[in-house]
């Protein structure tokens, strides 16, 4: 497997998802999201020119009787190493280190309706996307400013066609840096089979990231917080 797909793919399994819903597709807030085919190619161009990022990843799954949290460092380098040291929760004190130098079929991905290619291939982020935005009423609600940063604000909600016969109902809304293209959070809701609501967030601090440009090899690219930060 080629030494881009290994990097794109831990993007993913490491925190950076949001971009997959929306990349290079900012647009005036109450309007659709619907050509599949480019966000497809969009999100892939933006995955290829992530070198390596560092970033603070924190989850908060909350239920009508529970609410418990995770807060994680995670440093990913190119196709070679991703390094996630846990700050709290039930791994708190730890730190798993992978090895991203060689396939592993067993390493996990985005979950979506996707199935793997016929010969065994992982599908690519930019099929994902496409796949994401068929299934889904992709809207952009409004921008505003999370942690300092100008944000719009993306949502997600299954098709009719996706939700018909099937047990959970899920929506999904992500803030997106309008600058970087980056997640800044990730909420998403569902209900089980039970009735009972469950609600997770992840929120992604202290981001840095490494990019390739057109005639310059490593460029980099730090999230510093900018007075006035409003909570959304």
């Amino acid at each position: 497997m080629p030494r881009k797909q290994h990097r794109r793919r831990i993007a993913l399994t490491a925190g950076l998802v949001g971009l997959i819903l929306l990349a290079g597709c900012l647009s005036v807030p109450g309007s659709s999201i619907s050509n599949a085919e480019s966000v497809g190619d969009q999100v892939q161009a933006r995955y290829d020119a992530i070198d390596r990022y560092e970033a603070t990843v924190t989850k908060t799954v909350q239920t009508s009787s529970d609410t418990s949290s995770v807060r994680a460092t995670v440093s990913v380098d190119t196709a070679e190493s991703a390094r996630i040291e846990y700050h709290t929760g039930p791994r708190a004190g730890t730190v798993a280190n992978i090895d991203l130098s060689s396939a592993s079929p067993a390493r996990p991905s985005l979950s979506t309706s996707v199935q793997s290619a016929t010969d065994g291939q992982v599908p690519t982020y930019g099929a994902l996307a496409s796949e994401l935005v068929r299934s889904n009423n992709v809207t952009v609600e409004r921008t505003t400013v999370l942690d300092g940063r100008q944000t719009a604000v993306v949502s997600l909600v299954p098709n009719a066609d996706e939700t018909n016969g099937t047990a959970v109902s899920v929506e999904r809304r992500v803030w997106v840096d309008t600058e970087r293209l980056i997640p800044l959070r990730i909420e998403t809701t569902w209900t089980g089979e039970s009735g009972e609501t469950v609600t997770e967030t992840v929120r992604y601090t202290n981001v840095t990231l490494s990019e390739e440009r057109e005639n310059t090899s490593n460029s980099q690219v730090e999230a510093s917080p900018r007075a006035g930060g409003v909570s959304a």
